[in-house]
């Protein structure tokens, strides 16, 4: 399961983060039982690009042969639940588990990942954090947008791409705070992500973003951005709900966190 979720994330995360490496996980479908001794490379990739800070080989070993470590915390295996890599996390994500006989909240987002002991704490967080992600997001879109506009009126100006970019030092716009585009053939958006034996009772949020139609190619294969709309996914084990307003999704939210 984990190589399954670690697969659509990074494909999902490339597909708006042009410029990363290629994907560590390439022509590995098919690898059997995944063994440190044999695959250091392998597991060198998987540990400075794709898993979590923190994580051991043995811990990486073990979830890329779905098995779930006995002493890896719910809060630890939230982070691969919530989109978080090695180099940047897919989208802000919240998550309510039993912490022995107590609820607890954990709050995945880029650099700041925070747990709770009280909903309302864990919620105000989730709140700054997702609005902080999704506001930079916007500005990274528009960034970008400025920069194809003004590529395209140089290339029509009879200037040539490649000297356009060296004179920019090879540098050009990144979208560094992605959040997820919904998965078109999931019957219940995402929330594949808790159905694992630790997470029974786990309730989340999820920010989707579902952004305008595909914008038309401006010069050659060159696009803009489509204007990024965030919509909130909540989730349990067996269904999901999208709401337009983080407000609403929060009230859901707070609703199932707190029943019995």
């Amino acid at each position: 399961m984990v190589r399954r979720i670690i697969a659509l994330g990074l494909l999902l995360a490339f597909a708006v983060m042009p410029g990363m490496a290629a994907d560590p996980l390439q022509n590995e479908s098919d690898r059997g039982n995944f063994s440190a001794s044999n695959r250091q490379a392998d597991l060198a990739r998987l540990r400075d690009f794709v898993y979590p800070k923190g994580f051991s080989d043995q811990t990486i070993v073990a979830l890329e042969n779905d098995k779930v470590p006995a002493d890896l915390s719910v809060a630890e295996y939230a982070r691969l639940h919530c989109g978080e890599y090695n180099r940047f996390v897919l989208y802000p994500c919240i998550i309510r588990y039993a912490d022995g006989p107590h609820a607890a909240y954990y709050v995945v987002t880029q650099g700041a990942n925070m747990s709770f002991a009280e909903l309302a704490g864990a919620t105000a967080y989730y709140r700054e954090r997702v609005a902080d992600t999704a506001g930079k997001l916007a500005m990274e879109v528009d960034v970008m947008n400025m920069f194809v506009d003004d590529f395209c009126a140089q290339i029509a100006a009879g200037s040539r791409a490649v000297d356009i970019l060296t004179a920019l030092g090879g540098d050009r716009p990144r979208i560094n705070h992605p959040i997820a585009p919904p998965n078109p053939v999931a019957k219940y958006q995402f929330s594949n992500l808790f159905l694992w034996e630790r997470c029974m009772d786990c309730v989340g949020i999820v920010a989707v973003n579902q952004p305008d139609p595909t914008q038309p190619p401006t010069c050659g294969t060159l696009r803009k951005q489509s204007t990024p709309h965030i919509a909130y996914f909540v989730v349990d084990r067996t269904t999901s709900k999208g709401h337009r307003s983080l407000d609403d999704s929060i009230t859901a939210f707070t609703r199932l966190a707190t029943r019995p």
